[in-house]
């Protein structure tokens, strides 16, 4: 068990699920977030002493914050699929040494049925 790579695929499949459920369902914001790199014992346990090149981390207010806000936000103020952080969508595809735009992470339907 990799307690990382189970959090990453758990992700990818909130944004996944919010883009389909959001193309099946156009009339209802859904979406997918990011709380920032967050201290917390899960952060410390999964990268140790390699969580100091995640700085600066958020308390755990500012971490849930953005979450928070998804929740209560007016639908006008949401892009139904989206993935949020900070109260603003982000790529969902980088790649590259320099976090770019990227292909690599991009599923074609059929993956997508598969995991649905």
């Amino acid at each position: 068990y990799n307690g990382n790579m189970a959090y990453t695929y758990a992700k990818r499949g909130q944004v996944l699920l919010a883009e389909r459920l959001t193309k099946e369902n156009p009339e209802i914001s859904f979406v997918s977030g990011h709380p920032g790199w967050t201290k917390t014992a899960a952060v410390d346990s999964a990268f140790g002493s390699s969580a100091k090149y995640l700085e600066p981390m958020r308390n755990t207010w500012e971490g849930a914050e953005g979450i928070c806000w998804l929740m209560a936000t007016p639908k006008r103020n949401l892009e139904g699929g989206e993935f949020y952080l900070d109260r603003m969508p982000q790529r969902k595809h980088i790649a590259g040494p320099f976090m770019t735009d990227g292909t690599y992470t991009k599923n074609t339907e059929e993956e997508v049925d598969v995991m649905m």
